[in-house]
């Protein structure tokens, strides 16, 4: 793990060492946004309450949402609630859109470039999530739960009150809710697991030891 973690800091140093790069990466997720928010669910939006807006444009909104907390971070002005919410979005969303497209393909038997493209841009969604989730800093237990839950009752408000994403003829709204389930409740356990709030805790009394 320790190996990966190095692997994982070395790529953000890079991203966010190298001005051009970090500011391209920037603008594909602002493309991304727009585009994804009026093709993909502006239709949606349009014929949904403004109170469920919220919780429509799944990706696009993650994709907004990474971005914000990139740049708060590179500035140093990081916003832990607000990473942690954007790590939560970016793995959820993307993992969850790579399923539902290999779901769509083993049963539709074909592979169409768009979406192969949209794969292949959820595969960058989802590691910016991986990325934000080693800068998250010291975040309490109850900020945790709270960033759990909002994306508990996403799914309630997706498939309960009927604003999740559109389907293919292929994904059923049964693989996509079991998906988003599944996945609400690993990514929960992760960032609301003990052992986190525990290790903030020890480390935050060794910095006050050695200071005094």
């Amino acid at each position: 793990m320790g190996q990966v973690r190095r692997w994982i800091d070395g790529i953000y140093a890079f991203i966010t060492g190298h001005a051009v790069i970090f500011w391209a990466c920037m603008v594909i997720n602002m493309i991304g946004v727009v585009w994804g928010g009026i093709v993909w669910y502006g239709p949606m939006l349009v014929s949904s309450p403004p109170w469920a807006w919220i919780f429509i444009p799944d990706c696009p909104a993650a994709a907004l949402y990474a971005t914000i907390a990139f740049v708060l971070l590179r500035y140093q002005r990081p916003v832990p609630w607000f990473t942690a919410f954007a790590a939560f979005a970016c793995m959820k969303y993307g993992l969850w859109t790579l399923a539902f497209w290999t779901r769509h393909w083993l049963g539709a038997g074909t592979v169409e470039p768009l979406e192969v493209m949209l794969f292949v841009s959820h595969i960058g969604l989802t590691c910016e999530g991986v990325l934000l989730a080693t800068r998250i800093g010291p975040l309490g237990m109850t900020a945790r739960a709270l960033v759990a839950a909002f994306f508990s009752l996403s799914i309630l408000v997706d498939y309960g009150l009927g604003f999740h994403p559109p389907l293919t003829w292929v994904v059923t709204p049964t693989f996509a809710l079991w998906t988003a389930v599944i996945l609400t409740s690993v990514l929960g356990f992760w960032l609301t697991r003990p052992s986190v709030v525990v290790a903030q805790r020890a480390e935050a009394l060794g910095v006050q030891g050695s200071r005094e």
